[in-house]
């Protein structure tokens, strides 16, 4: 089960997480949080997501894209909000079936 936090997304940089993602287990493949490209529509919607830098998992990274298709950035002045980039933070915690 995954569960995804926004975490503030005015002023991010790539190196600070777009979205926190707890999960039961990483794999052993993965060896840090993904980096993603955004771009946005004029109601704020991502309409692509790009992989620039890898976990190291491709499942990870799969996720990584599925899970951000929910941001919605606000929109000023009727136009798309910039594109950017942004990690997204894995991490494992909470018990099976909780």
């Amino acid at each position: 089960m995954i569960l995804a936090t926004l975490l503030a997304l005015a002023g991010q940089s790539a190196s600070a997480p777009i979205m926190t993602i707890t999960v039961q287990k990483l794999p052993a493949s993965y060896t840090s949080a993904p980096i993603v490209h955004l771009d946005f529509d004029k109601k704020g919607a991502v309409t692509a997501c790009t992989l620039e830098q890898s976990s190291g998992s491709p499942g990870i990274d799969k996720v990584a894209c599925q899970q951000v298709q929910t941001i919605k950035l606000p929109v000023e002045g009727g136009k798309a909000p910039a594109s950017r980039s942004a990690a997204v933070e894995f991490v494992t915690g909470g018990a099976p079936g909780k």
